[in-house]
């Protein structure tokens, strides 16, 4: 629900650039006062979440409040908690200003680290300075207008699940969207506002509903939701509005092809499934098809202590049969480890097959992990429902690195990729040698390689474009795989040199990957923050002229992103990126 009322405002101060934008410190105290009696007293400070351990913040010095501190050290690597704090970021690098190394951050060796805080300042870095916490649809209305008149840097967060910066910025004035949970509600048979038929079953839920909470209402309806396996991701803010992939995927769409209702025009709602996030509008309301709850054959596989040629193989027989495994409705996630140092591990899902046919299906990776590899595990069960295979993920999320840093980068793998002997060769070559010639951190147990089957398609054979056409990249429709590559590093590895090296380390290894597919694009929510085609890869040049268009809508780029519909790259928003050269 993203109300005219909202786009009107956008729209009634005429076109205009805005060259020269407001700090915050300079607004008086008497206009900050009056925005927060028209918001309730729901005007906050903004601050990096571990700022109550430090002896300094800002420069100034300041007695820590060591139970907060306590409290905030002992749950820093649990995604859930990071999202319920809006100084909280799930990759802390985010929070920080990497062009200057400024941050409050804290490392991973230690927890709970007690020399950091004393030895080490706290900055701002690029946590939004002022927000508005977000209770109602007013409020939003209302910080629009403050942020328009005031002429501010504006920011809309949500989790703080952004891997690309765009929900911090320097000197910001944030809308902050996680306390607008309204009871989730469910209706049968849809018909959907200004339609005439009736689209299914749906659940309508608000901005700052996280996964667990939806996936545990459409559980106790026996229904299952195309969603991601993060249970702390706010489902309507930039999980949608990037396009939002799924276990579910192959078989039930991406997430902008299950999305029914946000009341808005036809422009808007074809921007907001897929034109990204921060850039339409304020998504406050959504509503989604939800899906009857089935059986599923799920695959498991741990393998640890490969050698070079087993890992190789193991790329191999991945490549080989994943257009089979995804025409039998596979979804899921392969991290192929490096060599001895990692696990790699295979989980997928159907529930197109039943056991008999899903054993044979996976015949060639069980065969292999018995053979080849120090088994943790290389089995197929059958699991009674969708919401049984989230529980595994969700208790794996709780045991996240503390304080981490990442550097990510991506592609979509199309089908024509992996057809004949030659393709997959080279394919799987490109692969190994990203898992091979990767720096890696030996602190943080992570593989460099992630593969996402998490394409739509089977769905995309009957519904090509989605119900109304979606904005995001046409290559998802025909992709199997989505790869990303993934660099960890400490939270106090902040010299803007190093970050810059790790940067463009993340960043040019995926060029061999992206001269290899070089009519596909990238899943943008997991993309390169210098993906060096940003619109040929998250919209294609259809999409982006027509997003183009619709974005005039905002004359003034007051919702604006790095490498987002319209954007200025000279904009102060990205002062605090780091460099890299495409």
């Amino acid at each position: 629900m993203l109300w005219y009322a909202i786009l009107a405002l956008l729209t009634a101060w005429g076109p205009s650039h805005v060259s020269c934008l407001t700090s915050l410190s300079t607004i008086n105290e008497s206009t900050w006062d009056a925005f927060n009696s028209s918001v309730s007293g729901r005007l906050r400070n903004g601050k990096p979440m571990l700022a109550p351990c430090y002896t300094n913040f800002n420069g100034h010095v300041q007695l820590p409040d060591h139970q907060e501190c306590s409290a905030l050290q002992s749950h820093r690597s649990d995604s859930d908690f990071v999202s319920k704090h809006f100084g909280g970021y799930q990759n802390v690098n985010w929070g920080s200003c990497q062009a200057t190394g400024q941050s409050c951050a804290f490392g991973s060796l230690l927890n709970p680290d007690l020399v950091t805080p004393v030895t080490r300042r706290c900055s701002q870095g690029s946590v939004p300075a002022k927000y508005l916490e977000v209770h109602t649809i007013e409020d939003v209305q209302r910080g629009l207008i403050f942020a328009k008149e005031q002429n501010v840097k504006l920011v809309v967060k949500n989790t703080g699940h952004d891997f690309k910066g765009r929900s911090s910025a320097p000197d910001s004035f944030a809308l902050w969207t996680h306390r607008y949970q309204p009871p989730i509600r469910l209706q049968k048979d849809l018909v959907p506002e200004g339609c005439s038929s009736a689209v299914g079953d749906v659940i309508s839920f608000g901005a700052g509903q996280q996964f667990q909470g939806i996936y545990e209402f459409a559980h106790a309806h026996n229904y299952r939701v195309v969603g991601g396996t993060s249970s702390s991701v706010g489902a309507a803010g930039g999980w949608i509005t990037g396009g939002g992939h799924s276990m579910l995927s192959n078989e039930l769409g991406l997430g902008v092809d299950n999305v029914q209702q946000l009341k808005v025009n036809q422009d808007i709602f074809f921007a907001l499934r897929g034109g990204g996030g921060g850039t339409f509008g304020v998504v406050m309301e959504m509503t989604t098809l939800v899906h009857d709850e089935k059986p599923m054959q799920l695959a498991q596989v741990s393998l640890a202590s490969l050698d070079a040629a087993s890992a190789k193989s193991f790329l191999s027989i991945l490549v080989a049969n994943a257009d089979k495994w995804a025409s039998e409705g596979w979804g899921g996630y392969i991290s192929p480890g490096v060599l001895g140092n990692h696990v790699s591990n295979l989980v997928l899902a159907t529930s197109m097959l039943n056991h008999s046919d899903a054993q044979a299906s996976m015949q060639p990776v069980l065969a292999f992990a018995r053979q080849r590899g120090t088994i943790g595990q290389a089995n197929l069960t059958t699991v009674d429902s969708f919401f049984g295979i989230l529980k595994g993920f969700a208790a794996v999320a709780k045991l996240g690195q503390p304080s981490g840093s990442l550097a990510m980068s991506s592609r979509l793998v199309r089908r024509d990729s992996f057809v004949g002997d030659n393709n997959q060769r080279r394919l799987s070559s490109i692969l190994n040698d990203i898992l091979t010639t990767s720096q890696e951190s030996a602190l943080l147990s992570i593989s460099p390689l992630f593969i996402s089957v998490t394409a739509p398609t089977i769905y995309s054979k009957h519904q090509p474009g989605g119900p109304g056409a979606a904005s995001v990249t046409p290559a998802w429709r025909d992709s199997l795989w989505h790869v990303i590559h993934l660099r960890p590093f400490d939270g106090l590895v902040t010299q803007p040199s190093l970050v810059n090296w790790i940067r463009q380390s993340t960043h040019d290894a995926l060029g061999a990957l992206r001269d290899f597919t070089p009519d596909s694009g990238a899943y943008q929510n997991e993309a390169d923050p210098f993906e060096p085609d940003p619109i040929r890869a998250f919209w294609g040049e259809k999409n982006y002229q027509r997003l183009l268009q619709i974005k005039k809508v905002d004359p003034t780029n007051m919702l604006t992103v790095h490498q987002g519909v319209g954007w200025d790259q000279m904009d102060e928003r990205y002062q605090c990126y780091p460099e890299v050269s495409p």
